[in-house]
């Protein structure tokens, strides 16, 4: 790891690392003016290819009501195929970070990586499945069941983008990501939370919001993967120098 990217995530593996929300956010909002259509249409890409996909799954399946184990396999395999696309999104966010150019048509840029992405999938799908069938044994309240997965979906936030921007093997990523959450878990959290609640205020708002709520959400996890992981090839700019930008600067 003598690489600039792997210095970064070098150092936030073995001396942690710490993060300010508040900067992050405002960074973030700097950062979605000049490209927040090209991230809308990114998104909606995604999401039109999943609704499509999972409603040809519904078609496939003679009796769905009675068939579960049909549809979780068919939901796997949409997942493992969409993996690319889904990875895209977490890119766009980290080019948005870096000053990178971001287009929409980028979500089928990584499809080369289809085989290691879908790996990847397919293993933090066992992950989930194997946490699931552990929850009834807690006997936690149907809410409270909510919050293992919610973690789980914060820890394995990093694993595509250590994918794809630093070469590690799906195994090597899920397992980085878990050590890079466990180094700064509560403040993850706390900003997923935070967005958690801001999703929920924009489907309230019958969809308005996500106009500027996705954008967000994309842009501010692609800061912190540059703040915590570093980015090959890009120098990280602290969040302060970031914020002296003007919007102009950047290139969408």
């Amino acid at each position: 790891m003598n690489k600039l990217g792997f210095t970064r995530l070098q150092q936030s593996l073995q001396g942690g690392f710490t993060l300010t929300p508040k900067a992050i956010f405002q960074e973030a909002w700097a950062r979605i003016y000049g490209a927040k259509m090209a991230l809308i249409l990114a998104a909606l890409g995604v999401a039109g290819c999943w609704l499509v996909l999972s409603q040809l799954s519904v078609r496939l399946v003679p009796e769905p009501d009675t068939a579960s184990w049909q549809l979780s396999v068919f939901n796997l395999i949409i997942t493992m195929a969409l993996a690319p696309m889904t990875a895209a999104l977490d890119m766009l966010g980290i080019f948005r970070a870096v000053d990178k150019p971001v287009r929409a048509n980028q979500i089928f840029n990584y499809y080369g990586y289809l085989l290691p992405l879908a790996l990847a999938s397919l293993l933090m799908g066992f992950i989930s499945a194997g946490l699931m069938s552990l929850l009834p044994l807690l006997g936690l309240p149907p809410v409270l069941s909510l919050v293992p997965m919610l973690l789980l979906s914060v820890a394995l936030m990093f694993t595509y983008p250590l994918i794809l921007e630093k070469g590690l093997t799906p195994l090597d990523a899920i397992a980085t990501s878990l050590k890079l959450f466990a180094r700064q878990w509560l403040q993850l959290l706390a900003i997923q939370l935070v967005f958690l609640a801001l999703f929920i205020m924009a489907i309230l708002s019958l969809g308005l919001l996500l106009i500027w709520v996705a954008p967000l959400y994309m842009v501010t996890k692609g800061i912190i993967y540059r703040e915590v992981c570093g980015v090959e090839g890009q120098v990280a700019t602290s969040s302060a120098s970031a914020l002296n930008n003007s919007k102009d600067n950047f290139q969408a």
